[in-house]
């Protein structure tokens, strides 16, 4: 079963990549040959909206701020439980899976934060101010 579980994590993460590639690149293709439509923002730009925009910015900023201060709580309890398991191989095994769970935690955090930032950016939504 050993064997069976690692070439079913293997065969999964082969398939998502191929899968995640082929839409990247056909998007990057679309985008490039100009063939996607070009969305109408103007209805999110004004000032009706303003308030929408204002309410995405805060939700945004307190689920990072709530992301942040759990995985440093976290970082910290686990580092405790790693340094008091001394020994004990099973306690640390547990405070060694669930640092390497949040710091993946936070690695996916950042990158999803990163992502939505990217495609507000390539859509126009936000941007860098200059002076």
């Amino acid at each position: 079963t050993m064997h069976f579980t690692y070439f079913m994590k293997k065969l999964l993460t082969t398939f998502v990549t191929t899968v995640s590639t082929f839409f990247l690149k056909t998007c990057v293709v679309l985008a490039a040959e100009d063939l996607l439509p070009k969305p109408d923002l103007s209805v999110w730009q004004s000032d009706k909206m303003k308030p929408v925009r204002d309410f995405a910015n805060i939700t945004i900023g307190i689920i990072f701020g709530i992301a942040v201060l759990y995985a440093v709580i976290m970082i910290a309890w686990y580092g405790i439980k790693l340094q008091s398991s001394g020994s004990d191989p099973m306690k640390n095994q547990e405070a060694k899976q669930g640092l390497k769970g949040t710091i993946m935690g936070v690695g996916i955090t950042f990158g999803a934060i990163f992502v939505i930032g990217l495609i507000l950016y390539i859509l126009g939504l936000v941007g860098i101010k200059g002076n």
